[in-house]
């Protein structure tokens, strides 16, 4: 936002320069980037009466004009030949700089020229002049023109955050201006005709429009703006147009609010129909090219054409031009959203839509429209009839009850109670006791998009009051607090195990697609966004592998096929209403287990990726088990619920090749987990129980069975462990290849036995052992490929 400090000063009269307000806007939340100098213009340049005007004796295209300039006269030499005497011109002296000229007297075909006529393109006040400007009111001849002109305005460029629409404008920052420097805020209004109704008809169809405020103005006379108007709106970085047109923009940049101008006597029918826009209809707009509308955007149409992309931009069609007589005025308040949508899709960032998209004041509709009749009555003749106004979707304000107490209880200092209701009657709100220790705040309309709770009127009241000028205090703190708490700690080791391992800690964003949700939902959770920031990311992340899942395949598409990524962070489950966020710690691999080993040429497999999860486990001191479990996307073979003391806290698995490929463009196969850390941390053993030394020796026992594939080979290990003396059971080795028959694999079981009591012999183990191979084979569908002892 730029402001012009001649422009701020209409409204506030404060004795303070550019950069004392620019660091009072700044302190205040209002950051200032830049003080420009928008016209670049310095040094005596001095109102003129041209008083004698001659043929240059060697050059037919020169005149040699007698300036007076009120102390002495001067001789100048032009090249425009319609100076005339008794004009009276902006004239630029010796040392006068004019953007990067610097004026020097100098001889033109041997007359010496004592300075130089100014045009406005050369005054910075327009893009291309064709002659020299001249007076249309008297100006005392020697007058100043640089302080006449107000061309040594500064303007600050503002950066407006985006809660702060109301300072989108020039009253907005002189509200502003008014609190921080303890003065009144003067809004001057002036008398405009008003005669007979209003004979345009308003519709509003579109749920998108919440007011629609109009009245005509008859008897326009289009023309140039006055000077100060197209210097107001050049410091703003608007470009003049003609008068009318010039008239909205400046009520925009004055009072914040989008306004605009139809030429009625362009229009199908006198009415307005605001209705949503239908699939396939195009418009053309005022930037000479025509849209194709995708549906549901909103449109003002005359019942009949569109006539504008409804806080956007106006149509090509209605726009005033030099023929215009009649205009029918426009102040609405449309759905920030929908008209956010629609600038983002068209890509047309305009002020309006800016200004928009951010939430304009919904009552202030009479006012904007009553200032811009003054304007157009004023400096285009217009004479306007009554106001039409549906409002659709009424915006009350927002009553907050103000604990008086509460600014020192949250600043930690309290300031005087005149001092703080002042601050808030002059940023608009209106305060009123309902006790001696509460105030009902009313909040203006204009802050309806920013101000809802107390704590937002603590912080205007610090901002104002200057949070610079609060006694600082420094931080207390507890010895005891030092050190990380004891999940901290817990938490800490998990990242620690997990990067032993050899894997990466990622940190990915908390929210996914719905689309890739809807699609592949294994936990059957979903947390909408009610404002996502994208479409992209509008629901909260049900679990931790859909971030990096989608990690993994950027690695991999860019030839990194060796994936190894963890993270631990928050899930969000429950109803969108109240959801419950619940950490966990998850894993991806995918490739070799040891990518800078070139000897190992292992991969990931389910069973060396749930080896490294019993390891997790064994840092924890605690036993997790795995039971059989089915999930959509994953491979049922090779996935299973992880349990601690009977509960489930989780799972690992295998990611179905067909998902791995059509999500995230993996060839591979993709082992992930993931579970509860509360469990984790709750059931860690900090001091393991002691276990007595085993005294007797253990043997081992190795046979392969050829397994029908598809077959669950857990169960067969859990039961191992049913027989006597065994201690230890497991999996050593899978083989698929050379000599196994079709539709098997070649699994090798392991067993070790031990007994408390005695050294185990030869013939105890074998009995055991020849006992349990007999009866796996028979209660199982298991061959017995041959025995490795």
């Amino acid at each position: 936002m730029r402001l012009s400090i001649e422009w701020l000063k209409e409204f506030v009269n404060i004795d303070a320069s550019a950069e004392e307000i620019a660091e009072k806007y700044s302190l205040s939340g209002n950051n200032v980037e830049e003080i420009i100098s928008p016209f670049n213009v310095s040094g005596k340049i001095v109102a003129g009466k041209v008083i004698k005007v001659q043929k240059h004796s060697n050059a037919d295209r020169l005149i040699v004009c007698k300036v007076d300039i009120g102390s002495e006269v001067r001789t100048i030499v032009t090249g425009d030949l319609t100076v005339k005497e008794g004009d009276i011109v902006p004239l630029a002296l010796e040392g006068a700089r004019l953007g990067e000229l610097v004026i020097t007297p100098r001889k033109m075909r041997g007359i010496l020229s004592e300075g130089m006529m100014c045009s406005l393109e050369e005054l910075g006040l327009e893009e291309k002049s064709e002659s020299v400007y001249r007076f249309k009111e008297y100006v005392e001849p020697g007058t100043d023109i640089i302080s006449y002109l107000k061309l040594d305005d500064k303007v600050l460029d503002v950066e407006i955050t985006p809660n702060r629409s109301d300072c989108l404008s020039v009253i907005g920052l002189a509200r502003e201006a008014s609190a921080l420097f303890d003065v009144d805020l003067n809004i001057k209004e002036k008398e405009f005709k008003v005669e007979g109704k209003c004979d345009v008809d308003v519709e509003i169809e579109s749920e998108g429009c919440w007011r629609y405020t109009t009245r005509i103005v008859k008897g326009v006379k289009v023309s140039e703006s006055p000077l100060w108007l197209q210097r107001r709106l050049i410091a703003a970085g608007v470009r003049p147009i003609n008068n009318v047109v010039d008239i909205t923009n400046y009520m925009m940049l004055e009072t914040g609010h989008p306004v605009h101008a139809f030429d009625l006597n362009l229009f199908s029918n006198r009415k307005i129909l605001v209705r949503d826009a239908k699939k396939g209809e195009k418009i053309l707009l005022l930037d000479g090219n025509e849209y194709e509308l995708d549906g549901g955007e909103i449109l003002i149409t005359d019942g009949e054409k569109p006539l504008a992309l409804a806080g956007i931009m106006g149509g090509e069609e209605t726009g005033v031009n030099e023929n215009t007589t009649d205009v029918l005025l426009e102040i609405a308040m449309f759905d920030p959203v929908k008209i956010r949508k629609t600038s983002k899709k068209f890509g047309l960032m305009t002020e309006s839509s800016y200004r928009f998209e951010r939430g304009v004041d919904p009552n202030d509709a009479e006012f904007v429209i009553n200032r811009l009749s003054q304007l157009l009555y004023e400096l285009a003749g217009g004479i306007s009839t009554e106001i039409v106004d549906v409002y659709k979707r009424k915006i009350e304000n927002v009553v907050i009850e103000y604990p008086k107490e509460m600014t020192k209880k949250v600043l930690g200092e309290d300031f005087e109670e005149n001092v703080k209701k002042k601050i808030l009657q002059r940023l608009g709100f209106e305060v009123e006791d309902i006790d001696e220790k509460t105030w009902k705040i009313s909040v203006p309309t204009f802050r309806f998009f920013d101000v809802e709770r107390p704590i937002d009127i603590v912080e205007e009241i610090s901002r104002i009051y200057g949070t610079e000028k609060i006694e600082n205090e420094p931080f207390r703190i507890p010895a005891g607090g030092i050190g990380r708490t004891k999940e901290q700690k817990l938490r800490y080791m998990l990242k620690q195990n997990m990067t032993s391992e050899g894997f990466s800690e990622a940190i990915t964003l908390s929210f996914v697609s719905e689309d890739i949700v809807n699609k592949w939902n294994f936990t059957n959770e979903k947390v909408k966004i009610s404002n996502p920031i994208n479409e992209e990311m509008n629901v909260m992340r049900p679990s931790l592998l859909y971030g990096l899942l989608e990690s993994l395949s950027y690695n991999y598409k860019r030839q990194n096929r060796d994936v190894k990524l963890f993270e631990v962070g928050k899930v969000f489950r429950g109803a969108t209403e109240k959801p419950e966020d619940v950490e966990k710690v998850a894993a991806v691999a995918v490739g070799r287990i040891n990518k800078y080993d070139y000897t190992d040429y292992r991969v990931f497999t389910f069973y060396n990726f749930r080896g490294m999860l019993d390891n997790l486990a064994e840092a924890f001191r605690i036993k997790i088990e795995y039971k059989e479990k089915e999930l959509p996307g994953f491979v049922p073979t090779r996935t299973a619920a992880i349990y601690l003391n009977g509960k489930e806290i989780g799972f690992v698995g295998m990611i179905d090749p067909e998902i791995a490929d059509k999500f995230y463009d993996v060839k591979d196969e993709i082992y992930v987990f993931e579970l509860s850390t509360a469990d984790l941390y709750k059931n860690y053993v900090e001091v393991p129980q002691y276990r007595q030394s085993v005294v007797y020796p253990s043997v081992r026992r190795d046979v392969s069975f050829l397994v029908p594939k598809g077959f669950k080979m857990g169960t067969v290990i859990d039961e191992l462990f049913e027989y006597k003396y065994v201690e230890e059971a497991g999996i050593s080795d899978i083989y698929e290849g050379k000599g196994i028959p079709d539709g098997y694999t070649s699994v090798t079981v392991y067993c070790v036995f031990r007994s408390n009591e005695k050294t185990l012999n030869e013939e105890e183990i074998n009995e055991t052992w020849n006992n349990i191979k007999r009866k796996l084979t028979e209660k199982y569908p298991l061959k017995l490929r041959f025995e490795e002892v």
